[in-house]
């Protein structure tokens, strides 16, 4: 109970610092405009019949996981996944990606390797890093750092929203490949407590422990991209931090998970060696979830169909009139809009 506390205290004051920054965000151009408002997954500026979606994210405190592992050529996949995961919420193509790296000294095998994941995660987005930046700073950084930012584009009457989100509406999961990139505080103090190597073999696993925490965040870019033009999807959201809370991102509506995707074994022995509570493991890693899409009852078929081959799909809950969220068979309930 105190490391939940503690989470949604944290959460609190995060949002705290949020909502003070973004009430100085006050000037505006009246030649390219913002379409939407602030707090969704991606931006989208006003160019005519076409928006450009843009939005940045970092690895996160993977990165330390990376540092203890000596192993730096996935998180490149992550940050790409981070960014573009989000750009998709929105239907827009992601089209390019500058990335900037933090960190205390030059070491050119890390600089290979974490090339080597980037241009991986690249291919799978379909998508071209076109520069970036590195930044050497002891003085600032003790672990390395790695953030990108993506443009995409998406025509300004394909924009989805949310707001079209309606009571009977269903809500699908896409699978995770893990644990993705959120969470690492919480894991890192698990595995320290556990007094977990490494190089040990994750339990339940046939993996080493690094292979596992250092699992690739799942790109969804070309399954969803694949299903616009056939399904009429009202909203997506991207499981990221603040787990399945992040679907009420799209619009203040009830939304019921009464039959989750089963989370995979990582989670499931994390919980057990954390004693971590549901309640607080549902807003901390997206247990199995990666990806959520919102579709009336009459597009299942179409969106089941399309991708049932591709990626793992699973209808998870509805949509209620009302406020909030529930995960009924682990009776975990959020209220309000995230």
């Amino acid at each position: 109970m105190e490391r939940e506390t503690k989470s949604i205290a944290n959460r609190r004051m995060q949002g705290d610092f949020v909502s003070s920054l973004v009430r100085q965000l006050k000037f505006k151009r009246e030649d390219f405009r913002t379409i939407g408002n602030l707090g969704l997954f991606t931006s989208l500026i006003d160019l005519g019949n076409f928006a450009i979606a843009f939005n940045t994210d970092n690895v996160g405190t993977k990165s330390i996981i990376a540092e203890m592992a000596n192993k730096y050529d996935t998180i490149g996949i992550d940050c790409v996944a981070m960014n573009v995961n989000d750009t998709i919420t929105s239907g827009a193509e992601p089209i390019a990606m500058v990335d900037y790296i933090e960190l205390r000294d030059v070491d050119p095998e890390v600089a290979r390797q974490l090339g080597v994941g980037l241009n991986v995660g690249a291919q799978m987005a379909n998508l071209t890093i076109v520069g970036g930046e590195t930044s050497i700073v002891p003085e600032l950084v003790n672990h390395l750092d790695m953030a990108g930012t993506v443009f995409g584009i998406v025509q300004k009457n394909q924009i989805i929203s949310g707001e079209n989100i309606s009571d009977g509406d269903l809500i699908f999961a896409l699978g995770s490949s893990g644990l993705h990139s959120n969470g690492f505080t919480t894991v890192r103090k698990i595995i320290k407590e556990n007094e977990i190597s490494m190089d040990a073999t994750f339990p339940g696993e046939s993996k080493k422990v690094m292979e596992v925490l250092l699992e690739p965040t799942r790109i969804y870019v070309r399954e969803v991209l694949d299903i616009l033009d056939v399904v009429e999807v009202k909203g997506m959201a991207n499981i990221t931090g603040g787990g399945v809370r992040n679907i009420t991102r799209l619009k203040d509506v009830k939304y019921v998970i009464d039959n989750p995707i089963e989370p995979q074994n990582v989670f499931t022995k994390l919980l057990e060696m954390g004693n971590i509570p549901y309640s607080e493991a549902y807003e901390t890693f997206n247990m199995g979830m990666g990806f959520a899409l919102i579709v009336d009852p009459e597009s299942k078929r179409d969106l089941v169909n399309r991708l049932r081959n591709k990626v793992n799909i699973k209808e998870v809950g509805h949509v209620e009139n009302g406020t909030g969220i529930e995960i009924t068979p682990y009776e975990v309930s959020y209220t309000g809009y995230y």
